[in-house]
């Protein structure tokens, strides 16, 4: 079959604002497990929300354990052939491609030493493991993570917003090997519900299991994402929720010719967040709008030959931000997208999975986590554990 470059692990990024790294010597480990097999690599890395340049230093990439420790020689990974580079402010390039082997379950491991430059261009997911230790360890065989003051910048924040915040992961966009197995990446483009993890990452098991090799699950979702709007400049961590679903659909999915199905995930912010911290009240949404977007959002997925899979919005009854106005709101839109189903590839339902049988406006209890908005495991586990599958076919 021909090679192609896949999607083996990436990212949607925004501004890290409070959670970045500031500028210091520093090595970053990423450990990934890969779902497919490749006998290349290459790296994307992005500095797109950074006001300053960021001086790297040098790449390495090997076969390692799931810890991290290298079980290969370190390859090195270069930019138009130069182990040090300067990424500018708002730049995103692309590495030369480097040999490395890796089968399906492997882990292997992207280390990064950067040696100046504050990062505040990332995301915080939990699907792969991170690793930082000051100076140059990119071909250390074993390494320990350094905790850092400011990760109690986010256990505070975790607090506040009544939810678990991974580890920032800056830098890197994505990371693709070269497959000739045929295999592809389904990218989701969601907000907190899906960054969280839970649901996304337990229908990763589903199908590495049903289709072994076939695909990888790219999680490229922001927390408090919205489709129509940008992140409010009157939200104190400015630029961590991200541009609009409908404006970074382009660059974060559709520009991936590896991508095969897009998951639009999408809304519950659109509803829920005017009036509160995050948003004024004048952003109150148009359910015709929201819904036209979504149907625009598919038809450039379409256009691109890939499919999309629409995900409508949860019930947020119990949340300390709802109102009855807006749980009508959403309602409508999620009623709209049931009526117009025959407009789609495909519409799945995870508000009627999780609904609570005795409050029509809410999910399950047993499902939510504290802030009775996201997703605990058992909630994630319902959502991916419905999710119909033969769309992979």
């Amino acid at each position: 079959m021909e090679n192609k470059w896949v999607q083996v692990w990436g990212q949607a990024h925004s501004n890290l604002s409070h959670f970045y790294y500031p500028s210091c010597e520093k090595t970053f480990r990423f450990v990934i497990n890969s779902a497919i097999s490749g006998h290349g690599i290459r790296l994307e890395l992005s500095n797109e929300f950074a006001r300053n340049f960021v001086e790297i230093g040098g790449i390495t990439a090997a076969l390692c354990d799931k810890d991290g420790t290298l079980l290969s020689e370190a390859e090195t990974l270069t930019v138009r052939s130069a182990q040090s580079f300067i990424i500018k402010s708002g730049e995103v390039i692309l590495t030369d491609a480097a040999k490395l082997s890796v089968s399906v379950g492997e882990y292997f491991a992207v280390s990064i030493f950067v040696k100046k430059g504050d990062l505040r261009s990332g995301n915080l997911l939990n699907n792969i493991s991170l690793i930082t230790a000051s100076g140059e360890h990119t071909k250390t065989i074993r390494l320990s993570n350094e905790r850092r003051k400011r990760d109690k910048v986010i256990e505070i924040a975790g607090q506040v917003l009544n939810l678990y915040l991974h580890k920032p992961l800056p830098l890197i966009q994505s990371v693709q090997v070269l497959n000739d197995t045929d295999a592809s990446s389904v990218i989701v483009l969601g907000d907190s519900l899906s960054q969280q993890g839970f649901w996304t990452n337990r229908l990763e098991e589903r199908i590495r299991s049903e289709y072994p090799g076939r695909y990888t699950i790219i999680n490229k979702s922001i927390m408090g994402n919205r489709v129509l709007r940008d992140f409010s400049p009157r939200f104190p961590c400015k630029g961590l929720f991200g541009f609009s679903g409908i404006r970074r659909l382009q660059k974060d999915a559709l520009d991936y010719p590896d991508c095969s199905i897009v998951i639009l995930a999408l809304g519950t912010n659109d509803f829920l967040q005017y009036g509160t911290i995050a948003a004024p009240k004048n952003e109150k949404p148009d359910v015709d709008a929201v819904f036209d977007a979504v149907l625009k959002m598919q038809d450039a997925v379409i256009k691109s030959g890939k499919k999309a899979v629409i995900i409508n919005t949860v019930k947020f009854g119990d949340c300390i931000d709802s109102r009855p106005e807006k749980e009508q709101l959403a309602q409508k839109y999620n009623e709209k997208l049931k009526e117009n189903a025959d407009l789609f590839y495909a519409v799945y339902d995870q508000a009627e999975v999780l609904q609570d049988p005795d409050k029509t406006n809410c999910t399950r209890k047993e499902y939510l986590g504290n802030d009775k908005l996201h997703l605990n495991e058992k909630g994630g586990s319902a959502v991916a554990d419905n999710f119909p599958l033969q769309l992979f076919e």
